[in-house]
């Protein structure tokens, strides 16, 4: 059952950026105006900047803090219970991964912070997640078919569906994707994605997947080792996030049902920034250097050795690239 609050909040967000008499608000909502003047109030203690202005009512302008409501609003209302908002988290993924150890998932959940202490990618590698200028969220998605054959393309295929809306927010960026889960801008990273099966030990299946996607949008200071490797997206333009979190959520989760389709991995390739290039590919403790000569549609990394020999890699991480 929805409060007051949501109810101001629902209505404002559907007239953004026009007044609102707090009569009609009243009215429509069967509430006194003491109600409705309480409910303004608390959102905006919630970050939702609100104008207020005596005959002509209230004004919703934005809220630059991450919103359970307002993502929900942006989503068309189809994530309404589905989402857990944080300040500070160690990480979304590890928040995720204990939600799962006491609870049945039986539809998809997000979780999103506005700062990881913690976060992380791939193999443990660190992910800057400072407060106010990213996106960090983690995704759980249930399996119901428990299959985890050609998990490979659920990566790839969730790296499409974030660039695509990406595109849609940043126009004038192009976005490239470097095997297996990195989005770039030119040759620094602005973001990655992390895929993770919860596995069913009895069965030895997936019940579950972990999507966890973390992106620098406005971020401008980075520490002194990754400052010449990654940046944020546009440091100038302040993006809605959860505008941006309810479009890209719906994209995600819309995509796992599909993700096997053709269609996507040929999308990816087009994205890809590798095709041509040297690169080093490290696989546990030894490392590979060639070509790249495309991705496979099983989403794998194919290799042309000095020697010419071709070889096709299913995992690794691509450490090093000759730009």
């Amino acid at each position: 059952m929805r409060t007051t609050k949501q109810f101001v909040l629902l209505k404002l967000l559907q007239q953004k950026g026009n007044w609102v008499s707090g009569d009609e608000l009243a009215e429509e909502l069967k509430l006194s105006r003491e109600s409705i003047w309480k409910a303004i109030n608390t959102l905006k203690r919630k970050g939702n900047q609100i104008e207020s202005r005596k005959n002509l009512g209230y004004k919703y302008v934005g809220n630059d803090s991450l919103d359970e409501d307002t993502i929900n609003f942006y989503s068309g209302m189809k994530l309404e219970d589905k989402i857990f908002v944080f300040d500070e988290v160690t990480s979304t993924q590890e928040l995720a991964k204990q939600y799962l150890s006491s609870h049945e998932v039986k539809q998809p959940l997000i979780f999103v912070a506005n700062n990881q202490t913690e976060g992380h990618g791939r193999r443990g590698r660190n992910f800057y997640s400072p407060s106010d200028t990213g996106l960090y969220f983690s995704l759980i998605l249930p399996n119901p078919s428990h299959d985890i054959l050609k998990i490979g393309l659920l990566t790839t295929s969730t790296a499409v569906a974030v660039v695509k809306v990406l595109e849609q927010f940043y126009k004038d960026k192009n976005f490239q994707l470097k095997w297996v889960n990195d989005i770039y801008l030119g040759t620094y990273k602005v973001g990655g994605i992390i895929t993770e099966a919860a596995l069913d030990l009895e069965s030895s299946s997936a019940g579950n997947f972990i999507m966890g996607i973390g992106l620098n949008l406005s971020t401008k200071d980075f520490p002194a080792d990754l400052s010449e490797k990654a940046q944020g997206i546009n440091p100038e333009f302040k993006i809605d996030r959860n505008q941006l979190l309810a479009e890209m959520a719906k994209e995600v989760i819309n995509n796992f049902a599909n993700y096997r389709q053709p269609d996507l991995i040929d999308e990816y390739r087009k994205r890809s920034l590798l095709f041509g290039k040297n690169v080093t590919l490290k696989l546990g403790t030894k490392a590979v250097n060639g070509q790249v000569e495309g991705i496979s549609d099983d989403g794998s990394l194919i290799l042309k050795a000095k020697s010419g020999e071709i070889q096709t890699f299913k995992s690794g991480e691509v450490v090093k690239v000759d730009w």
